[in-house]
Parts: structure tokens; C-alpha cells; sequence
């Protein structure tokens, strides 16, 4: 039988305009099926990407293979990092070397001079990490400089601090804040240049540090709530004698640094604030690190929007350059041309809009917090030169310096 003869032999069961309605709802249904997809899809990803943002991680990774070893240098395999000038230190599983300057490289490898070993046995074939740190342990261990393990108090808990003693405790304290997901060996390239000028500094743990109390939920807020543990670093310094503070911020450490100065009830005890690669706006750099992981821009948008509903934190809040007209404490800044992490755009912005003078801008050839590595003496001179140069406060009053909620020195716009 002929497939005519079959269509003829079974006749429609309802009427053509009956089956293209039914046509039209089943293409509305597939439609809005895919738009469910897409969106439980989306907001997945933005789940697990926002997720990823605040993740909390302390692991070690020891991404190099060292090629060969001998007659006091190292070869390394060439990359960005390993064939840029300065002072780095090489990381290994119970080692830790100083590396100095190149001494030859080719296309695949890099020989760099072996300052020292501090302790464990560099072999070829080693797995290492090339530390932009440079140093580990503590103060002591790391430098020689005398200190004392400390706790201050904050909503969290005791937290840990190292304090470095100055000529005197009555005068203005260096206070260091790493970054997100680093700890205070981030702030070891500091500590000397600071000694020097006699000034006691407090380098602290926050927040889900290791050793540190951690948050409620534990997980990272992207400086949101972690800035409260830099108010209250300010209030115990403030407890101790200090007549006044500089904020030194690094990467996550700035942003929380720039929230603490603008929500502080006397700004004035601020005397200066020092930003080495700071996040000057979340969006931007969320932006810029979403790019490298090739996420299309819905995702992205998805996963801030994400972001926010789970952490609280509002991103627009943490743009800096929408205050920087209104700043009237010192900045000194340090940026790098080849910032991986964070974009650096705003903090260019940020400068441009601050009141003539207020800002020192210097711009390094490194990568994310790099600035010290590459040229450690200039680094010490702006940091000495800024130090120097500020203004101790005549009095030292004695209300808490940060109290939650405060409009303080630059206002809040939009709360």
C-alpha cells in the first residue's frame, strides 16, 4: 500500500486550525523549557563561580620542576615570573631559598643566582613555587626583626597579630593587611624599610585566616566584613598608646583598608594609607578574572549578582573611584603594568580624581604585587619618602577610631 493511500485511509482527528494551535504551544513550551535550562544553567554557574570567589583556600601549590642546580644558581623553566629582575625567594616542601639575579636564560629555561638556602636541600627535579613573598616563618625567623605575638579583639574573636616594637609606642603604628587568601608573610617585604623609621607596625590575621577565628559562614566576603577587623586592629592600637595609623594594604587588604578609612569616625587618626595592587573596584576585577576563564558576560553578571545575595556585600559600594573626590588622608600607591588578579584601571582613576597632591601613584613592571620584587631599593625610597612626610596628629583623642554604620571621611553614597 502506497503511502497515499495510508494518509487518505486516516483522516486528521481535528481540524488544521486546531493542529497549529497545538503546534504553536508545544514550539511555547520548548521555548520556555530551554529558557528554564538556561536559566537553572546560569544561575548554576554563577552559583559555583560566585562560590569560587569566596572560597577560602590556604593550600600550597608547587607549579615549577627545577631543571638543574649547581655552582649556586638554580635553572628554572622560563616564564613571566622566573626571568623578572629583583628579589624572589623559591619554595619547596621543608626548603625555602633567596633567589637573586638572572645569570643567563634561553628560550625554555632561565639561571638564576642562589642567594642563600634558609633551610631544607634544593635538588634537581624538585617541585617549587617562585614566592613573590620571598620570606616565611615569623618576623625573627624571617628577618631578624624582634617582635611579639599578640591578640586583639574583634566580633569574630582574639585574633592573631605580630607586633614589631618602634622607639616608642606614643607615635603613629604601621598597620598591614594582606590580601585575600594570603596571610601576614604577604607583608614581610614591609616590615624593614618601616623598623627603620622606628615605627611599631601590626601585621594582622583576619578573618578565616589560618590560626584565626573564622566567619559565620566561613567564607570570604571580599573585604565586606573583614574590614571590621582592621577597625578593631585601629582600636587596639589606639589602646596601646599609638598617637595615630597608616594602613598598609595589599590586593583584598586595600579595598579593606579604603572601607575602614571611609567608614571611620575620626579619619583624622588615620594619618596615611599605603595600597601596593589594591582592588579599587570588585567589578572591574571581577570582570577581569571572569575574561581569563573565557565566562561569557551573562554568567558573570549572573555569578555577582549571586555574589551579592550570598555574601551581602553591594559591589557598586567598592568602587573607590566614586570618592576619591572627597579624600583628604595621604595615599601612596603602588600598581604594576602586568596585574594578573586586579584591574589597575581604577586605581589610575582613583588618582586622577583625588584632590592634586594627596595621591603618590608609582608604577612598577610586575605583576600583582610585585612592585617590591622588582626593584626592592625604589620601592623603600617612595615608602620612606611617604612615611617621612606625613604629618603627625597634635593630639591623640580617645573615642574609638571605627565604629560600624559611620558615614566617617568619604560618605557611602547610595546608603
Amino acid at each position: 500500500m502506497s503511502d497515499e493511500a495510508v494518509s487518505v485511509a486516516e483522516p486528521p482527528v481535528t481540524p488544521p486550525a486546531r493542529r497549529r494551535h497545538r503546534g504553536g504551544r508545544g514550539l511555547l513550551t520548548a521555548a520556555l523549557a530551554a529558557v528554564v535550562v538556561l536559566g537553572l544553567g546560569t544561575t548554576g554557574a554563577g552559583w559555583y563561580f560566585s562560590g569560587v570567589a569566596t572560597e577560602v583556600s590556604h593550600d600550597k601549590q608547587f607549579p615549577l620542576t627545577v631543571l638543574d642546580v649547581g655552582d649556586g644558581t638554580v635553572t628554572l623553566p622560563r616564564d613571566e615570573a622566573t626571568v623578572r629582575p629583583g628579589t624572589w625567594g623559591l619554595a619547596w616542601k621543608g626548603g625555602r631559598a633567596l633567589l637573586g639575579p638572572v645569570v643567563s636564560q634561553d628560550a625554555r629555561s632561565v639561571v638564576r643566582k642562589v642567594t642563600s638556602v634558609s633551610h631544607g636541600t634544593l635538588v634537581k627535579g624538585a617541585r617549587v613555587h617562585f614566592d613573590h613573598w620571598v620570606y616565611e616563618g615569623d618576623p625573627r625567623r624571617a628577618l631578624g626583626l624582634e617582635f611579639r605575638d599578640v591578640t586583639y579583639p574583634t566580633q569574630v574573636g582574639a585574633m592573631p597579630a605580630w607586633f614589631l616594637p618602634g622607639r616608642t609606642s606614643r607615635t603613629t603604628w604601621v598597620i598591614a593587611v594582606h590580601g585575600r587568601n594570603a596571610d601576614r608573610a604577604e607583608t614581610f617585604r614591609a616590615m624593614p624599610a618601616v623598623h627603620r623609621l622606628g615605627l611599631p607596625m601590626l601585621s594582622i590575621a583576619y578573618r578565616n585566616d589560618v590560626g584565626a577565628p573564622p566567619s559565620p559562614d566561613r567564607r570570604n566576603h571580599l573585604g565586606d566584613t573583614e574590614w571590621r577587623d582592621v577597625a578593631s586592629a585601629v582600636a587596639y592600637a589606639r589602646s596601646q598608646g599609638a598617637t595615630g595609623v597608616v594602613l598598609y594594604g595589599w590586593s583584598m587588604g586595600g579595598a579593606m583598608v579604603m572601607t575602614t578609612l571611609r567608614r571611620s569616625d575620626d579619619p583624622g587618626f588615620i594619618q596615611g594609607v599605603v595600597l601596593d595592587s589594591p582592588v579599587m573596584d570588585w567589578n572591574a576585577t571581577l570582570d577581569k578574572q571572569a575574561s581569563a576563564r573565557n565566562l561569557p558576560g551573562f554568567v558573570t553578571a549572573a555569578a555577582k549578582r549571586v555574589l551579592q545575595w550570598r555574601t551581602g556585600i553591594d559591589l557598586a559600594d567598592y568602587d573607590q573611584r566614586r570618592y576619591a573626590p572627597d579624600l583628604k588622608t595621604p595615599v601612596l600607591l603602588f600598581t604594576t603594568d602586568s596585574d594578573s588578579m586586579v584591574d589597575n584601571r581604577p586605581s589610575y582613576e582613583f588618582a586622577e580624581r583625588a584632590p592634586k597632591g594627596l595621591v603618590t601613584h608609582v608604577s612598577a613592571r610586575a605583576d600583582h604585587t610585585e612592585a617590591w620584587n622588582v626593584a626592592p631599593a625604589a620601592y623603600e625610597r617612595a615608602l620612606h619618602t611617604f612615611l617621612t612626610g606625613l604629618k603627625p596628629r597634635a593630639d591623640a583623642p580617645s573615642p574609638p577610631a571605627v565604629r560600624s554604620g559611620a558615614t566617617g571621611l568619604l560618605r557611602r553614597a547610595g546608603r
